[in-house]
């Protein structure tokens, strides 16, 4: 499913951004005018054309052709006008041993070691998929398609894997940590400890993000900016702009412009 580049040929494919609950992968030209930007997943960036840089608050910039961010990490990324593949894993989906492995074995690559790695494959274009195909998607197969193997599961607890479906399948509601607990039968503060010690994630700031994770499942929807905002649960305009601005490293108008030519793939199989 995944087509691979000849060494030595021109770059053809077209911008692209395929979604499933727990992946992320999208292909474009990022060029130089992004902020720092602050994602809940592992970021993995991946230059198809040349090394990227990679600027960590607090740490010395990081030059590869391929470069791991650890999740809510601040960092801003320089990489030219040239196509960038842009892998995001969701931190509470894979155990700790997964994203360790995931995380000391591409950062760093050079162009040899992530062409042996098959990094700078491909992907299939969305349009070619089947309907059958879509819909049998999974994030095990993103994983094999992306690294060649499947990431380990995090285990998790029943009442925490609960909580995280209510804020993914609930994004515009305002939902506190009560609405959690009211029939576990467990204190608040007792919560939120179990909460992070089985994803490795505060809970406010895993609703944060993923509140900012789901404006790029409507990147491309002819609705204004307005309607996305509210849709998406934020109090006003000046929030939504604000907590894109945070996560990504640009404004929702700008972000959204950018991507207007992507090719757009979404599943919502688990």
């Amino acid at each position: 499913m995944l087509d691979h580049m000849p060494e030595g040929s021109e770059l053809t494919i077209a911008p692209m951004i395929m979604i499933t609950p727990d992946r992320v992968l999208h292909i474009c030209r990022l060029g130089s005018q992004l902020d720092h930007r602050v994602m809940g997943a592992l970021v993995i960036y991946i230059g198809l054309e040349d090394d990227i840089v990679v600027h960590l608050r607090g740490e010395d910039p990081i030059k590869a052709r391929v470069v791991v961010v650890p999740p809510f990490k601040a960092h801003r990324i320089v990489a030219g006008h040239q196509f960038v593949k842009t892998v995001l894993v969701e931190p509470e989906t894979v155990s700790d041993e997964s994203l360790i492995k995931l995380e000391s074995s591409l950062n760093g690559l050079s162009l040899v070691e992530a062409e042996t790695l098959g990094l700078l494959t491909l992907p299939k274009h969305p349009d070619q998929f089947s309907r059958s195909a879509i819909s049998s998607y999974s994030s095990q197969i993103f994983d094999i398609e992306m690294f060649s193997y499947g990431l380990e599961p995090r285990p998790m607890d029943d009442r925490i894997k609960a909580a995280t479906d209510l804020v993914k399948t609930s994004i515009s509601d305002v939902i506190l940590t009560s609405d959690c607990t009211v029939d576990l039968e467990i204190s608040s503060s007792r919560f939120r400890r179990l909460f992070v010690s089985n994803t490795g994630i505060q809970f406010r700031h895993y609703k944060m993000w993923k509140r900012a994770r789901s404006y790029l499942e409507k990147i491309l929807a002819p609705a204004s900016l307005t309607q996305i905002a509210m849709d998406l649960g934020y109090p006003d305009s000046t929030h939504f702009s604000r907590s894109i601005r945070s996560t990504y490293g640009l404004p929702p108008r700008r972000m959204k412009a950018h991507m207007q030519d992507s090719a757009f793939f979404l599943t919502r199989n688990v």
